[in-house]
Order: C-alpha cells, then structure tokens, then sequence
C-alpha cells in the first residue's frame, strides 16, 4: 500500500520485515580519531590532488580524484551531523546527497531524450527511468524507510528488491523528469 507524496510519486513503505530504520550512531571515539587522525592522509594527498589537476589543466589527467577524497572526508560539519544529528537534520542531509546525486543521472536522460526526439544522433538512446544509489552514511540516522520519504517527495522510489538498507539503497526516478 502505498500513499501519495507531495509531487505526487507514491512512497513505498519497505517490505515486512526489512530493518529500515535507523543504523546505530557511530562510535564517538571512532568519529574522533577519522576525524583528526584524516589530515595524516589530506596533507599529502592534497599534494598529489594538485599535481593532478595541474596536469589535468595540461592536457594530462582526468578529473575523478578531487571529488573521491572530498567526499571520503570528515567533515566538521559532517562530524556534528554523525555526533548529534537529529531526524531533521539527517532528512536534511539525505535530500542534499540525493539532489547531488541524481542531478547527473536526471541531465543525462533528459540530454538522451532530446537526442532521440531531436535525431541527432544515429544510435537512439533507450529511454529508461533514471537510477541512482545511496550509501548509508548518507541516511544512517533516518534509515532507508525515511531516506523512502525523503526521495518520495523528489519523485524517486526504492527499488526494495535491489536495496540493502544496511549498506545502499537504490533508488529508481518514477515522476517527470523536469528541465
């Protein structure tokens, strides 16, 4: 049973039995250790980082390393999130992560669509829904039932058969796909 959302995409409650609630916090003396023994790492990594996209500018290199170590980081505000995070803040965070993640997968079938519709190009591109996928540090205090609610209102679904609400969830974009 599932009830309508506020664009109109239904939320798909998980199936009985599923734990989709809340993960369990993390330890805070694990938070505090990643969180300051990271500059071990950041610093020369930093370095490395910069000679690459200097020789990316140069014609040399691509651009997948930057992003990787940003969002492998621990950051101050992340930290207080993970330490005293409440459900508000946690829907908060998980819509943000959502909305940065599906932005690509939503361009790119968009770009697809108007290729085909265009005949632009000799390969028609199979028009299919938009998926993406969310590691838990991007709703482990709402759990994959509320990251459900959250992607609801954006107009994505679970795709429970595909979804380990303890690692990933995947999620699969049901409604328009906007401009």
């Amino acid at each position: 049973m599932s009830t309508p959302s506020t664009t109109g995409t239904p939320y798909e409650p998980p199936p009985a039995g599923a734990a989709a609630g809340p993960l369990p916090p993390r330890s805070a003396v694990g938070l505090a250790l990643q969180f300051w023994l990271q500059w071990l790492w950041l610093v020369p990594w930093g370095v490395l980082v910069a000679v690459y996209f200097l020789g990316a500018l140069l014609g040399a290199g691509g651009d997948s390393v930057g992003p990787n170590i940003v969002r492998s980081t621990l950051t101050p505000r992340r930290y207080r999130l993970e330490r005293h995070g409440g459900p508000q803040e946690w829907e908060a965070f998980a819509a943000a992560e959502l909305e940065r993640v599906a932005a690509p997968a939503l361009a790119r079938e968009r770009e697809h669509r108007a290729a085909n519709a265009a005949g632009r190009s000799r390969y028609k591109h199979p028009e299919t829904d938009p998926q993406v996928r969310l590691r838990s540090r991007s709703y482990r205090g709402i759990g994959a039932a509320g990251l459900a609610a959250v992607a609801a209102r954006q107009g994505w679904q679970v795709d429970w058969a595909r979804t380990r609400p303890a690692a990933e969830v995947r999620l699969v974009h049901r409604g328009p796909l906007g401009g």
